[in-house]
C-alpha cells in the first residue's frame, strides 16, 4: 500500500460549460441527508462547511485557466492564487453565473493558500525531467518547484509549452488535483477508514466531501444516456433549490466529482456499469450520517476511498488511450504532435497524482507507469509503434492492478 504523503479530459470545458447556463430549478431534497420528494438524497447537515476546500478546487481551476492563456497573466498574479493572496480575486467560474453572493474567491473562505497544502516530497521519476521541463536539472523536484516554475514561464516568458511539447496548463491544473485535493482528501478518508480519527469527525468528514467536490444533491446533475459526459444538460451548475442562483459550495459540480460522473457514464454507456459517481456520493453521504448518529464510518470511508482511487487510476488509462488514437495514424520516428501533447500531460499529471494515494500500486508499478508514460512526448526518440507499445504496457499494469473491465478500459 502506498500511503498518502499529506496529512489532511476533464479538460477546462466543463466549468466554462456554465457560460450561458439557463438556471434550472428541480425539487429540492430533504435536509440532513433525508430522501426528498423525488427520491433522492443530499448532503446536508447542521455544521456541513467546506468552504476553504471550495476554494482549493475553484483555484486549481483558474490557475489552469490563466496559464494556458499566458500573454494574459502575469507571474505576479499567479503566485497570488497559488499563495492565499487571492481574497478579491474574481472567480473565474462563477463568471456569467448567478451566485449566491460569490463573486470573489474572499466571500467563500479567505486566505486559502495552496502552496501551503501541496506537498513537498520528490516526484517519482522527477529527476528524470529534462533541463527545459524543470527547475532542477538532474536533480529531483517536488511539485510546489515544478509549479512555480511553470508560473514563471508562463508569467516573465508568456510559454504556454516547453519546447519538449509539456503544456502549461494541464499541469497547472492536474498536479494541483492530485495535490493537495486528491491527496488530503484520500488522506482523511483513509484515517477514517482505519479508525484513527476521534475528534472533529464532522467537521473533517465535511473537508473530505469538499475536496471530492460534489453538489450536495447529485441526482439533478446526471444524465448517463450519452452526448453530455454524465453531466444533465451538460451543466456543471445547476439551481437545485429554485432560489434564483447557484452555490458553489453546494450546487456545483468540481473537477473530481465530475471526472467520476464522466467515467461513469462512458462505463454505462458501455454496458458495463462501474458508477463511481453514486458509489462515491452514497457513501460519503451515508458515513455522515453515520457521524451524526455517533455510528463507525469507516466503512463508507473505504467506499468512498476506492471510488475515488479509481476514478484517478481510469483518468490516466482515458489520457492514454487518447494518446493511443493519434498514434493510430503516425508510422516512423516520432515527430512533435503526433502524441497529443494535452494527452499526454493529463496522463503524466494524473499518474503523479497516484503517487499522494494508492492502495492498488505498488512503488515498482508506479515508478513503470511513469516510466512507460515517458518524462515528456518522445519525439525523436521512440517510434510509433514503440511508444503505444509502452502505453499499452501502462495501462495494463493499471487494468489489472484495479481489475478493471477489458471493454471498459477499451471505451474509457
Amino acid at each position: 500500500m502506498r500511503p498518502s504523503l499529506l496529512r489532511h479530459t476533464r479538460t477546462f470545458i466543463l466549468p466554462l460549460l456554465a457560460i450561458g447556463l439557463v438556471l434550472t430549478g428541480c425539487d429540492s431534497t430533504g435536509s440532513n441527508g433525508g430522501n426528498g420528494d423525488n427520491g433522492t438524497t443530499t448532503f446536508e447537515y447542521p455544521s456541513s462547511n467546506y468552504g476553504a476546500e471550495t476554494v482549493t478546487n475553484l483555484l486549481a481551476f483558474d490557475l489552469g485557466v490563466r496559464v494556458g492563456n499566458a500573454s494574459e497573466t502575469s507571474e505576479s498574479t499567479l503566485l497570488n492564487l497559488y499563495t492565499g493572496n487571492s481574497n478579491d480575486e474574481p472567480i473565474r467560474a462563477a463568471q456569467n453565473l448567478t451566485t449566491e453572493g460569490q463573486s470573489v474567491y474572499g466571500d467563500i473562505a479567505s486566505n486559502v493558500n495552496l502552496s501551503s497544502l501541496v506537498s513537498k516530497d520528490d516526484l517519482v521519476r522527477g529527476n528524470q525531467l529534462d533541463p527545459q521541463d524543470t527547475p532542477n536539472d538532474g536533480a529531483a523536484v517536488n511539485t510546489d518547484e515544478l509549479l512555480r516554475e511553470y508560473f514563471r514561464k508562463a508569467g516573465v516568458e508568456d510559454s504556454s509549452r516547453t519546447s519538449n511539447g509539456i503544456v502549461l496548463s494541464q499541469f497547472a491544473e492536474k498536479m494541483l488535483l492530485g495535490t493537495p485535493i486528491y491527496g488530503q482528501g484520500a488522506a482523511l478518508l483513509r484515517d477514517f477508514a482505519s479508525g484513527s480519527v476521534s475528534s472533529n469527525q464532522a467537521e473533517q468528514w465535511d473537508a473530505a466531501f469538499g475536496y471530492f467536490g460534489f453538489p450536495r444533491t447529485l441526482e439533478p446533475f446526471l444524465d448517463y444516456s450519452g452526448g453530455t459526459e454524465g453531466l444533465a444538460g451538460g451543466n456543471v451548475a445547476r439551481d437545485v433549490d429554485s432560489n434564483g442562483s447557484v452555490d458553489l459550495t453546494s450546487e456545483y459540480v468540481h473537477t473530481w466529482a465530475s471526472y467520476a460522473i464522466e467515467r461513469s457514464a462512458a462505463a454505462a454507456n458501455n454496458d458495463s456499469p462501474n458508477d463511481f459517481a453514486r458509489r462515491a456520493f452514497e457513501a460519503l453521504r451515508q458515513g455522515r450520517e453515520d457521524i451524526e448518529n455517533g455510528d463507525d464510518p469507516a466503512d463508507h470511508a473505504q467506499t468512498a476511498l476506492e471510488a475515488w482511487e479509481a476514478t484517478v487510476a481510469v483518468n490516466v488509462i482515458h489520457y492514454i488511450n487518447s494518446m493511443e488514437s493519434n498514434l493510430e495514424g503516425v508510422s516512423g520516428e516520432l515527430g512533435q504532435g503526433d502524441v497529443g501533447e494535452d494527452a499526454w500531460g493529463e496522463a503524466k499529471a494524473f499518474a503523479w497524482g497516484l503517487q499522494f494515494y494508492s492502495d492498488k500500486l505498488n512503488d515498482s508499478q508506479l515508478n513503470d507507469i511513469l516510466e512507460d508514460i515517458g518524462n515528456d512526448p518522445p519525439y525523436g526518440e521512440k517510434t510509433a509503434s514503440g511508444y503505444a507499445s509502452d502505453l499499452a504496457d501502462a495501462t495494463q499494469i493499471i487494468q489489472d492492478a484495479y481489475g478493471f473491465n477489458s471493454s471498459n478500459v477499451e471505451a474509457w
